[in-house]
């Protein structure tokens, strides 16, 4: 039981990131306004792509809330693992919050989001410290940290640029190292005995 647990979580976790990463692209194409230079990638909750949008959201969260299941339990028996664990899962339920209140709902979005962007990246780095096997802790901590300063310190330099960048690329780029953790892990659990 334990062992399936962990393996469908792996997939889980897999298949919830590519998905989402697939639909969210397709939201920005298929958008007749969106536009890397001024927009954030949450203004496609409304209008249009807002169902495309808002599912990629929604199931993300779903899949990496199993996934999240999956990790405590493979790691139940380092110290940090649960605690990072928990910031995931916390990551996982304001992520899916995010596609259930939109922008249209700005002080709820925004604390939902601020959940989605620093939540789990902070677990990851817990889990790091507390991982005994050398490659999840160098990725995890790396991984982490790298997400954090996308999403808080990369805004703020854009900000200099003589040119316009929205505050999709950084959320974008935040997603994709987001999606590099959980495939790697996600392949540990998929390996588990």
């Amino acid at each position: 039981m334990r062992m399936r647990l962990v393996r469908w979580s792996g997939l889980s976790g897999i298949f919830g990131s590519i998905l989402s990463l697939v639909m969210v692209f397709a939201a920005t194409i298929i958008s007749p306004w969106f536009r890397w230079d001024t927009n954030a990638l949450s203004e496609m909750g409304v209008g249009e792509v807002s169902i495309l949008f808002n599912s990629a959201m929604i199931i993300d969260g779903f899949f990496n809330f199993l996934f999240a299941l999956g990790i405590r339990e493979y790691l139940r028996k380092e110290s940090l693992a649960k605690y990072g664990t928990f910031l995931i899962i916390l990551g996982s339920v304001s992520l899916t919050l995010v596609g259930i209140f939109t922008i249209s709902y700005p002080i709820l979005h925004r604390i939902f989001a601020l959940g989605t962007f620093v939540l789990p990246p902070t677990g990851f780095i817990l889990i790091g410290f507390s991982s005994e096997q050398p490659p999840i802790k160098k990725l995890s901590i790396t991984t982490g940290i790298a997400a954090l300063i996308v999403i808080l310190v990369l805004p703020v330099i854009l900000l200099a640029l003589p040119f316009n960048v929205g505050f999709a690329v950084p959320e974008i780029i935040w997603s994709l190292i987001m999606a590099t953790w959980i495939i790697f892990i996600g392949i540990q659990l998929l390996r588990y005995p």
